[in-house]
């Protein structure tokens, strides 16, 4: 369309006027939404079991610990283990497919493996399990796995909304405003432990006036029932100088026995031809021997065999895992093991071999 319009010397000019339909008008982009900021109750839920094809059923398949995770940094994927299974049962090399994988508050999942139980004598070779992740935000997790989390906080401490789910409509929430006469435990030590499995115990009760409690009852816990009478028990026991209270929570939790690692292979042979090292080397800066927190965390014991060189100055070099169990974790740690150190020595060597054992209590990296 064209317009006439008068210019200041008289001449009639034109001006060519774009009409756009108001479909077409051009809107600007929306804002990118903003980062989901929830926070979430990060599960990793297993699949089922194949050996060579065939599904196989665990006789206990431990849970991995739950995490606290933002809802946005949750990816879909799945992360996958291969392992054999022994002839007690056991689950041994471990290893994660593929070994660069990696998924947020997964670091359980693995240890969670190494103490699950098969049934014993059925050796198997070429099993998978796969465990996708399953994020619940905090206002909408089961109150069972809130309490769960608090008692394995391994991610930091429960938020806020967490423990007001768990403490519902309860009056009792601040203990130090009642004060503690008498707080009972139970005797552990006559409690079996469960191997690499941290077991729990959440009791409920009120409290009277006179500060005795009443009304107790296990809440949620890990189902060992030897530990849920004990707790029910200790706080039978427990007294305070305050009461009139209702809906007070207290848990109690035994630690894991530890789970005893496997069998440790002769390092001979896995001493490299043309190897000048000797059987053993003094150390000018010796090895820090840390346990995997992970296992640590389970009490699941484990060891590696790595080999290296030694540089004429004693700078460890070209280390290589040559074997760990139950998973290939060890492998891992035992290399950052060996690597801090520092060999005495002014020739250099090739072909080391070491065995690095970790057990609870002491690290160890010498012949049992």
């Amino acid at each position: 369309m064209a317009v006439m319009i008068p210019g200041h010397d008289g001449v009639m000019k034109a001006l060519l006027l774009a009409l756009v339909a108001p479909s077409a008008i051009a809107v600007p982009p929306a804002p990118p939404a903003p980062p989901n900021t929830e926070r979430a109750l990060l599960a990793w839920v297993p699949g089922e079991v194949r050996c060579a094809g065939t599904v196989v059923r665990p006789r206990s398949l431990e849970r991995p610990l739950a995490t606290l995770s933002w809802a946005s940094q949750v990816a879909g994927n799945t992360v996958t283990y291969t392992f054999a299974i022994d002839p007690s049962g056991r689950t041994m090399a471990i290893r994660r497919v593929p070994k660069d994988a990696r998924a947020n508050g997964s670091e359980d999942i693995a240890p969670s493996l190494a103490a699950s139980r098969f049934a014993a004598g059925q050796p198997r070779s070429d099993c998978t399990i796969s465990y996708a992740p399953e994020p619940t935000s905090l206002n909408a997790a089961p109150v069972a796995d809130l309490i769960a989390y608090s008692v394995n906080a391994i991610s930091g401490p429960l938020p806020r909304p967490g423990w007001e789910r768990i403490h519902g409509d309860s009056n009792c929430r601040d203990e130090r405003a009642l004060g503690i006469e008498t707080r009972a435990f139970p005797d552990f030590k006559a409690i079996a432990a469960t191997p690499g499995v941290r077991e729990w115990s959440m009791v409920g009760y009120d409290i009277e006036e006179n500060g005795a409690t009443t009304n107790i009852a296990t809440v949620a816990g890990s189902r060992n029932a030897a530990l849920d009478a004990a707790s029910r028990d200790a706080v039978a026991r427990t007294r305070y100088y305050k009461g009139r209270r209702q809906g007070c929570r207290f848990p109690y939790w035994l630690s894991p026995a530890p789970l005893p690692a496997p069998a440790l292979p002769d390092e001979q042979q896995f001493r490299p031809a043309g190897a000048t090292c000797p059987a053993r080397h003094d150390w000018a800066v010796q090895p820090a021997l840390r346990f995997p927190e992970p296992y640590r965390r389970r009490a699941i014991e484990g060891w590696a065999v790595v080999t290296y060189d030694v540089a004429p100055w004693g700078e460890v070099s070209n280390i290589q895992v040559v074997a760990s169990e139950p998973s290939e974790d060890f492998g891992a740690r035992a290399a950052i093991v060996v690597r801090g150190g520092k060999a005495a020595t002014n020739r250099g060597y090739v072909g080391c071999t070491e065995r690095v054992k970790f057990m609870m209590g002491s690290d160890q990296r010498e012949d049992p």
